[in-house]
């Protein structure tokens, strides 16, 4: 009688530290879950401001490059020309990705407000439209949007 109470209570004792060890465990996830998330919080709130930040750069370079071409064409006496003026028209709206012309194999860029096309087995940036496409009506021509450039 007297081992059969010793191994109940021994019994008991081990069943109660086990319950106490998985509430500790428990707990300890809890107040990692919330670590985690108040770290991840704060990357995503530090990517926002580096987002806002580069944001508000390149708007400022593409208002100063705007403001000297504007610049540029008075003082030399030419017609301004707004190079991509097609790309803001209903057909692309609300698109921010690459437009690609399958029929010339040539892409436009527009956060560089460029084109990217093949010569001499070497692609190219140019600011201004390839010569095969002087002329063409864009608005009419097959095009995809491309979420990267190639490489």
């Amino acid at each position: 009688m007297k081992k059969l109470m010793i191994g109940i209570v021994a019994l008991a004792v081990m069943a109660g530290t086990a319950f106490e060890a998985d509430a500790q465990g428990r707990g300890h996830q809890k107040n990692a879950r919330k670590e985690y998330v108040k770290h991840y919080q704060k990357q995503q709130k530090h990517a926002y401001k580096y987002a806002e930040k580069r944001d508000k750069a390149y708007r400022k370079y593409y208002e100063k490059r705007e403001k000297e071409y504007l610049k540029y064409v008075k003082d030399q006496h030419k017609h301004y020309r707004d190079h991509d003026s097609w790309y803001y028209g209903p057909r692309f709206h609300h698109h921010t990705e690459y437009v690609y012309f399958p029929a010339y194999h040539t892409y436009y860029d527009p956060y560089r407000r460029g084109y990217v096309y093949q010569q001499h087995n070497a692609w190219v940036f140019a600011p201004t439209m390839p010569s095969v496409m002087a002329g063409v009506n864009i608005g009419g021509l097959n095009v995809q949007f491309m979420a990267n450039l190639p490489r």
